[in-house]
């Protein structure tokens, strides 16, 4: 497998998690997912209630963990509502995945913030929530948590 399609097996995995979480419960929780060198991955969530201090602090722990070990790829996911800079303004609720990759890291702008506008839809005569995923749109920036090392 490649890079690139490591990375979009993250991204896809990831944002398919928020998904089912956001079907279930119509919000989601920050949570972080990180592939090793051997294609593990670990995922990490929190219990904290304010959605602002859990992202921050899973912000922290993936700065933590990635000392500790070799992480080519993390995707840390929150849920957000559309930047204006980018947004149609038809959807304003949106999943937001900060992607990292190892393999990205001798680029200048290495980092992507991926917004998937999304919206809740209940179905006539139903009880069940969708998800319904919009196109989604990439803000590039300087990699936060991966540095190029040459590993």
């Amino acid at each position: 497998m490649t890079d690139d399609e490591r990375a979009m097996m993250m991204l896809e995995k990831s944002i398919y998690e928020a998904q089912a979480m956001l079907e279930k419960d119509q919000i989601f929780r920050p949570f972080a997912m990180l592939l090793d060198k051997n294609g593990e991955i670990e995922r990490i969530d929190n219990s904290i209630a304010n959605a602002r201090d859990s992202y921050r602090a899973l912000y922290k722990e993936v700065k933590l963990y990635i000392e500790q070990k070799e992480v080519d790829i993390i995707v840390l996911l929150a849920d957000t509502k559309m930047p204006e800079s980018i947004s149609d303004g038809s959807v304003d609720s949106a999943i937001r995945v900060h992607l990292e990759e190892r393999s990205q890291q001798y680029r200048k702008i290495a980092g992507r913030y991926i917004y998937v506008p999304y919206q809740l839809q209940r179905s006539v005569g139903r009880e069940q929530i969708h998800a319904k995923l919009f196109l989604p749109k990439a803000v590039s920036f300087p990699s936060e948590f991966l540095s190029y090392s040459g590993r």
